[in-house]
């Protein structure tokens, strides 16, 4: 394989690459050697002579580069040998700063904060933090029976921390967010159990305040669902950990951050699935309806958002204006397997790769309006592993937002119903020649057939038309009548069902208040529920009125 940019090539026959978050640095594998070269000078900056190298990372501020290789035991490796090493880009040396033993690749790299003060390592049931790159004493600890996985939000001064605790011997498995420093099981910001998960990933907004957990069952237990189960919550630096309530069953395809904007969008459901914007009050704020998607691509401004339907699906994108939430376009990308926006926001690439697709390996360049911008396909013999755009050191001002969709647009943007030749408009008349024999066959004028032509209609047929006329206006009659008296029916249920939560909720919060009397120390949701009391008794005396 060879690694390519506009500025030149930096390797053939590498096995993996990776690129700093400012688009200034590039790591090259070659399953020998591991370079690091700086994009903008066009050299190499560090050569590491690591065989069997099948990973590698790069710190926020391209300081170290971190690389992993399948962990062996052979007779020139012994036990416990580290496969993880951890290297200094910005002072070079001949070994490396710290090293251990990662076995899997879930989770094997160090987790940096966003200006690399701190930096976390999950190892089994601890996980420890440097400070400013030390790696020769550990600054701080976090020691549970279990940790199935750490999470370092984005964000600066306060640093924050979750952790994932998996079940153990039956006992419920539950994420807790940390101010970094106060580590005590007691000094939890925010905390949420579940009752068995099999995997949990936090996805955070921009700013690390809020997050969406995702705690996925391979095994739907219910059988409505071949691919699972997953629920979603929400949890912020506030304290808050509420389940997001889903209107539709059915698998989650995706949840993503507005990048600069407090507010996500879900895709959930059975497929067609249904596409939500929710604020960080957990409600739907917009309904972009149903559709055959799997992936939500917000440009890097968060003024732009993709729908799309890609892998499995027919490659069908839409895009939505983030404000007014209007259609922008609506068009398809067949066989696309990769996507992803430029820096500048307007503009952005898909890609048909192996080894997903091995045959017609290609990538597009396109506009948002679904103009094809540039186009190049690979020869026959070659395969195309990977694209990426080279990152920005900065996110670029917004670009601007086209002209949406008119009515007229959308309405022939959708497939239309097939209808035969002899109902579209100006199409061919429904008429049958009949072959003259010389009689003077019924209905038949100038050899062409029509019904009822020239037939008196009977009295008879006249009274059974009457009659049927009357039996479907009564029939209206009693249906109107019925459809009535249901909706009234179903307006005093709903106000009795919304009551009667109420004073359920108002005689929570008596016992809670008794509680606290008692001197029993009550949680902040628990003390937030409290205040509502004013609020939920005014509701309950507008619906006893």
């Amino acid at each position: 394989a060879v690694v390519s940019t506009q500025s030149g090539h930096y390797g053939r026959g590498c096995s993996t690459v990776c690129m700093s978050q400012n688009g200034e640095v590039i790591a090259v594998c070659d399953g020998e050697k591991t370079r690091v070269y700086n994009i903008r000078a066009d050299k190499v900056i560090l050569e590491l002579d690591r065989p069997r190298t099948m990973l590698v990372a790069l710190s926020p501020y391209n300081t170290h580069v971190i690389t992993w290789k399948q962990y062996v035991v052979d007779e020139n490796t012994p036990a416990n040998t580290p496969n993880v090493e951890v290297w200094s880009i910005s002072e070079p040396q001949d070994t490396p700063v710290y090293s251990y033993v990662k076995r899997s690749q879930v989770q094997w790299e160090l987790l940096w904060t966003e200006d690399e003060k701190y930096c976390a390592r999950l190892c089994n049931a601890e996980v420890q933090f440097f400070l400013n790159n030390d790696f020769t004493k550990v600054e701080s600890r976090i020691q549970r029976d279990k940790i199935g996985g750490v999470f370092v939000p984005p964000g600066t001064n306060p640093y924050h921390v979750a952790l994932y605790v998996p079940s153990i011997k039956g006992s419920h498995a539950f994420v807790q967010l940390y101010c970094y420093g106060a580590f005590e099981k007691t000094a939890a910001i925010a905390n949420r159990s579940f009752a068995k998960v099999d995997s949990v990933d936090i996805k955070f907004n921009k700013t690390g305040k809020y997050g969406i957990i995702m705690a996925a069952n391979d095994v739907d237990k219910s059988g409505t669902s071949y691919y699972g189960q997953t629920l979603l919550y929400f949890i912020s630096t506030r304290g808050e950990s509420n389940q997001i309530i889903l209107d539709k069953n059915g698998p989650v395809y995706s949840a993503q951050w507005n990048p600069s904007r407090d507010e996500f969008i879900i895709l959930y459901g059975f497929m067609p699935c249904k596409a939500a914007v929710y604020n960080t009050k957990c409600d739907v704020i917009h309904n972009f309806g149903e559709n055959h998607y799997n992936e939500i691509l917000f440009n890097p401004q968060g003024n732009m958002v993709g729908l799309c339907g890609f892998g499995n699906l027919r490659g069908k994108m839409k895009f939505y204006d983030t404000t007014t939430k209007k259609m922008l376009s609506e068009f398809t990308a067949s066989d696309t397997t990769y996507f992803e926006w430029a820096p500048s926001g307007d503009i952005f690439i898909t890609g048909t790769l192996s080894p997903r697709l091995r045959q017609d390996n290609e990538f597009k360049i396109w506009n948002v309006k679904g103009k094809i911008l540039h186009h190049h396909r690979v020869d026959k013999d070659v395969q195309l592993w990977q694209l990426k755009w080279v990152n920005s050191p900065t996110v670029l001002p917004a670009p601007p937002i086209p002209a949406p969709l008119t009515s007229k647009e959308i309405a022939a943007a959708k497939p239309q119903a097939y209808r035969p030749p002899s109902s579209r408009s100006g199409g061919p008349q429904a008429t049958r020649k009949l072959i003259d024999h010389g009689s003077n066959l019924p209905n038949v004028n100038d050899g062409v057939y029509k019904p009822h032509s020239g037939n008196q209609v009977s009295k008879q047929a006249l009274k059974n038309q009457r009659k049927r006329e009357n039996r479907a206006a009564n029939k209206a009659t009693d249906a109107a009548t019925t459809d009535s008296k249901d909706f009234q029916a179903a307006v005093v249920d709903e106000r009795e069902k919304k009551l009667k939560n109420l004073k359920k909720k108002y005689t929570q919060i008596q016992k809670l208040k008794a509680q606290q009397d008692s001197g029993k120390v009550l949680e902040k949701n628990q003390i937030d529920k409290i205040s509502t009391e004013k609020e939920l008794l005014e509701e309950i005396a507008k619906l006893e009125v």
